[in-house]
């Protein structure tokens, strides 16, 4: 393959991509998960402070949360092996467990 066909064939691949738009599409992304696990988490604590509920009613959407930042964190640390990725894995995989169990704790009392 020579110089030209590489570029045709790199254009033709990545036609209706632009990298700016993917990169403010993937930002945007993360922008929302903080903000609906803020939400998450400032409605978990509405209901414990005043609503007199144990924060097992909103376990459910924390597990939610916790379970896509994990998913998200442990694919960025399989492909990156960044150290910074591993460790959020590890920290959002431990949250969304924790979360997961309390939810199912709510239905076995």
């Amino acid at each position: 393959m020579d110089k030209n066909e590489i570029l045709e064939k790199s254009r033709k691949e990545n036609k209706g991509y632009d990298e700016r738009e993917l990169w403010i599409t993937a930002k945007a992304w993360q922008l929302g998960g903080a903000v609906g696990i803020i939400i998450c988490g400032l409605a978990s604590l509405f209901l414990a402070f005043f609503c007199d509920l144990p924060m097992k009613y909103a376990a459910d959407n924390m597990a939610i949360y916790f379970g896509m930042l994990a998913a998200v964190c442990v694919f960025k640390a399989i492909k990156l092996r960044k150290p910074s990725d591993i460790a959020l894995a590890a920290v959002f995989s431990g949250l969304f467990i924790f979360y997961a169990a309390t939810f199912v704790a709510g239905f076995v009392k």
